[in-house]
C-alpha cells in the first residue's frame, strides 16, 4: 500500500516491521525521528519511535514505568535541507517498507528498510538523486528512548570505532541486568564521532550511488557468548550483503504468504487480511502474541483473552507454528503461576491443580504485571487458554499436544467448578466477576463468562474422553455445563450482559464467538443481537468513547453472524470494520475523527482474519462447510486455510460454481475423507 505524504491523512501512522523479537516503525527516510507525543499533539494515539526487543523490561516498580520495554536506540538521518514532498510503501508480501522523499534543495533519496526475520538487523539502503558528486551525510543514532531515567537504569559502556564497526556497549537494570552491544556499519567509508548517549555517522554519496547502514544488537539474556553471537551476524552481512539480506527477506516473507491466502472480488478485504497476517508475523513473539510490541500497547504484555483472537486467526489462516505459541507458552511457562494463585494453600485433595491466569503476564509470567484494577477479578481468559489448547488439537489432530495440554485445561476447568459456579436450589450459575470491563466490577451470572465456563467444561470432557482419562470429573463437567445453559441472564426473551444489566454489550454474541454454545436459531439470542445493534453506536467499543462501532467488536459480529449462517449480516458487520482501516490497512483499536488509538492492533487483526475465514470455510472434522456466510452473487473467490481434522484445504469458485476443491493432509489427497458443503448444500 502506498501513501503520499501530501495526502496529510489523520490517521497516518508510519508502518511497522518487526520479527518477534526486535520491531519499530520506520518514517519517511527509514528512521525513528518521531516521539508518541508528537502523533499525540496530532491527535493519535500510538508509540515511541523507538527500537524494542521482546522480554527486556523495567522492573515493575521502577518509576520509568510498569514493566515498560527498554530503548534500543533510535535513527536520525540528515540530508541537510528539509523534506518537501514524501510518499512511503507497505510492501507487505516482501517484508519491507520503501519511500521517497525530496527536499527543498533539490535532492531526491529512495529509501527501502526491513528487518531480517531470523537475526536481529535492520537493513536500510539509500539511492540519491540530484545531490551531484561527494555530498556529506549524517546519521545520529542514540541510545535513549526513557530519558528521566537513561542515567538510573541505562549504562553506555563504551561508544567506539573497532575496524569497520560502530560499537556501543550497554549494561541495562530491569527484570533482569541486561548486557550487551550494539553495532552499526556501513557498505562503504565513513566517520564516526561521539554525541549525547550516541554516535554520529558521516559518508558521502554522490548521484546513483546506493549505500546501506546495518544495525544489529545482541544481549546476554539470549546468549551466552553475545560477542560471538554478533560476530557471525556481521559474517552473515559481509557474506550477503544488503541485497543478499533483502533477498532472504522476500523469501521468508514468500514462503509465509504461500501457506495460506484469501482472493475475492472485495478488493480492501483482501488488502485488509493481507495486512494484518503481516501484522501478526511481525509482531509474534517466540512466547506469544501481544496486542503490539512496543509500549504505546500495555508494553507489550500479554492478554490471554486477546492472544486467543490472534490465535485462532493464525489457526484458520493455516500458520499452525506461529499459533501453537500461544498455547504451548500457557502450558509450559504460565501454568505453574496460575496453579499457585488459583489452588487451595492447604492442598486439600479436592481442590489441588486449580488454575488462576494472570490478567497481564511478561515473558517470565511469573508475576501479575496488571496494575491494580477490576479487571484483576477478570476469569473470562481462562476459557480460551483451554479452548485455544483444544482448538489446536481439532485443527492439527496432535494427541500428544492435547496431552501435554490437558493438565491446563482441567485446571482451569477446576478453578470454575471449585470457585466459580454457584448452587442455588436446583440453579447453577457463576459468580460475581468482572466480565467485560464497560460493564463494572461484581456482576454475579455475566452472559459472556458463563458461556466461557461452558466451553470450557465441554473441551475439558471431550479431551478427557479423546485421552480416555477422568472419567468421573468428565461426568462432573458435563453435568454443570448443562445446569448453566438453563441459568444464562434473560430478560424480555432476550439473553442479557448480566442479570439487572441497564447497558448493552458486545457480550452477547459471546455466544456463538468464541464460545460456541447456543443454537443458530434461539430467539432470545437474535432478540439480543438486534437489541445491540440498535444501540451499537453508543456501545460499540468497551471504551466510553467514540461514536461507532470499534473494528474488532465489527469482526466480533461479523465472526458470530458467520457461525449463524447469515451472510448477508456477516457482510455487513465485516465492512463496517473497513471504516477504521488505517492508510496501509491497518487495523486500529479505535479510528474515527474523535478517537484514534493504536494502529496496528493484533486484535483487531486476528478479528479481521478469523471473520474472513469463517465465512468462506467452516468445519467441524468430519464436514466442511464452504462459503457458509459469503455472499456468492459478490463474483470469483479462491482461498487456502485450514480446517478441523488435520488437513488443509483450497478452494476455487467461478461463475458461483465450485470449480477446484482439494483438501490435503501432509501432501496427500484426503478431499474423500469429508462430507462437503457448499452454501449450506450437500456437494457430493
Amino acid at each position: 500500500m502506498l501513501y503520499q505524504g501530501k495526502t496529510n491523512a489523520e490517521s497516518y501512522f508510519p508502518p511497522i516491521l518487526g520479527n518477534g523479537d526486535i520491531s519499530f516503525a520506520p518514517d519517511c527516510e527509514g528512521t525513528l525521528n518521531y516521539s508518541f507525543e508528537q502523533y499525540e499533539k496530532k491527535g493519535l494515539s500510538a508509540f515511541d519511535g523507538i527500537v524494542v526487543r521482546c522480554g527486556r523490561r523495567s522492573n515493575n516498580n521502577c518509576r520509568v514505568g510498569q514493566s515498560k520495554l527498554f530503548s534500543f536506540g533510535k535513527f536520525v538521518f540528515s540530508e541537510g535541507s528539509q523534506i518537501e514532498d514524501w510518499s512511503q510503501e507497505l510492501v507487505e508480501d516482501k517484508g519491507y517498507v520503501q519511500s521517497t522523499c525530496a527536499y527543498k534543495d533539490g535532492a531526491k533519496i529512495f529509501t527501502k528498510s526491513f528487518i531480517h526475520p531470523e537475526r536481529n538487523i535492520y537493513a536500510i539502503n539509500k539511492t540519491f538523486e540530484n545531490v551531484g558528486k561527494n555530498k556529506k551525510f549524517y546519521y545520529d543514532f542514540v541510545l535513549e528512548g526513557y530519558s528521566e531515567a537513561i542515567d538510573e537504569l541505562t549504562n553506555i559502556l563504551y561508544a567506539k570505532k573497532e575496524r569497520d564497526e560502530a560499537c556501543i556497549g550497554f549494561r541495562i537494570y530491569g527484570m533482569d541486568i541486561y548486557i550487551g552491544e550494539i553495532r552499526l556499519c556501513m557498505n562503504k567509508e565513513y566517520k564516526t564521532e561521539p554525541i549525547p548517549n550516541g554516535m554520529r555517522f558521516e559518508f558521502e554519496a554522490s548521484d546513483g550511488e546506493s549505500v546501506a547502514l546495518f544495525y544489529y544488537l545482541e544481549d546476554n539474556l539470549e546468549s551466552d557468548d553475545y560477542i560471538e553471537a554478533l560476530n557471525t551476524i556481521k559474517k552473515k552481512i559481509d557474506g550477503r550483503g544488503y541485497e543478499g539480506l533483502l533477498t532472504e527477506c522476500e523469501e521468508n516473507y514468500k514462503s509465509f504468504f504461500a501457506l495460506g491466502y484469501v482472493e475475492t472480488p472485495d478488493k480492501k478485504l483482501n488488502e485488509i487480511y493481507k495486512t494484518s497476517l503481516y501484522d501478526l508475523k511481525c509482531y509474534t513473539t517466540k512466547h506469544s502474541i501481544p496486542i503490539g510490541l512496543n509500549n504505546g500497547y500495555w508494553h507489550g504484555r500479554y492478554f490471554a483473552f486477546d492472544e486467543y483472537y490472534s490465535f485462532y486467526a493464525l489457526l484458520g489462516a493455516n500458520r499452525l507454528e506461529l499459533a501453537k505459541r500461544v498455547p504451548t507458552f500457557r502450558a509450559d511457562v504460565c501454568l505453574e503461576t496460575a496453579i499457585q494463585y488459583g489452588s487451595d494453600c492447604h492442598k486439600r485433595e479436592e481442590t489441588q491443580e486449580m488454575a488462576k491466569f494472570l490478567w497481564e503476564t511478561g515473558e517470565k509470567a511469573d508475576i501479575e504485571l496488571s496494575p491494580i484494577g477490576t479487571w484483576l477479578d477478570h476469569v473470562f481468559h481462562m476459557p480460551v487458554i483451554g479452548l485455544g489448547a483444544f482448538e489446536f488439537y481439532e485443527y492439527t489432530r496432535d494427541k500428544d499436544f492435547l496431552k501435554k495440554c490437558y493438565r491446563m485445561i482441567r485446571a482451569c476447568a477446576k478453578y470454575f467448578t471449585n470457585y466459580m459456579v454457584y448452587r442455588d436450589g436446583e440453579r447453577f450459575y457463576i459468580g460475581k466477576c468482572t466480565d467485560l470491563e464497560r460493564l463494572g466490577a461484581a456482576v454475579e451470572n455475566p452472559f459472556m463468562t458463563s458461556c466461557g465456563a461452558i466451553k470450557l467444561l465441554e473441551c475439558c470432557a471431550e479431551a478427557s474422553e479423546i485421552l480416555e482419562i477422568d472419567i468421573d470429573y468428565r461426568k462432573e463437567c458435563r453435568f454443570i455445563a448443562s445446569e448453566l445453559r438453563k441459568s444464562l441472564p434473560v430478560e424480555k426473551d432476550m439473553y442479557v450482559p448480566h442479570t439487572g444489566c441497564t447497558q448493552k454489550s458486545i457480550a452477547v454474541f459471546a455466544g456463538k464467538f468464541p464460545f460456541h454454545v447456543i443454537d443458530d436459531y434461539d430467539k432470545k439470542l437474535l432478540n439480543a443481537w438486534e437489541d445491540f445493534e440498535e444501540n451499537g453506536e453508543k456501545y460499540g467499543n468497551m471504551y466510553p468513547m467514540g461514536r461507532r462501532i470499534s473494528p474488532w467488536y465489527a469482526c466480533w459480529k461479523a465472526i458470530s453472524y458467520a457461525r449463524a449462517n447469515m451472510p448477508e449480516k456477516a457482510y455487513h458487520a465485516l465492512t463496517e470494520s473497513y471504516e477504521s482501516a488505517g492508510v496501509f490497512h491497518e487495523m486500529f483499536e479505535i479510528n474515527e475523527p474523535a478517537v484514534r488509538i493504536k494502529p496496528w492492533f493484533t486484535t483487531a487483526c486476528g478479528m479481521f482474519i478469523s471473520s474472513v475465514n469463517e465465512m468462506l470455510l467452516q468445519s467441524d472434522g468430519k464436514t466442511v462447510n464452504i462459503l457458509p456466510a459469503f455472499p456468492l452473487e459478490k463474483g470469483d473467490i479462491s482461498f487456502k486455510l485450514a480446517i478441523k481434522g488435520g488437513a488443509v484445504a483450497e478452494v476455487k469458485i467461478k461463475d458461483k460454481n465450485l470449480v477446484h476443491l482439494c483438501i490435503t493432509s501432509n501432501g496427500e489427497d484426503v478431499t474423500k475423507n469429508f462430507d462437503i458443503l457448499f452454501k449450506g448444500k450437500k456437494y457430493r
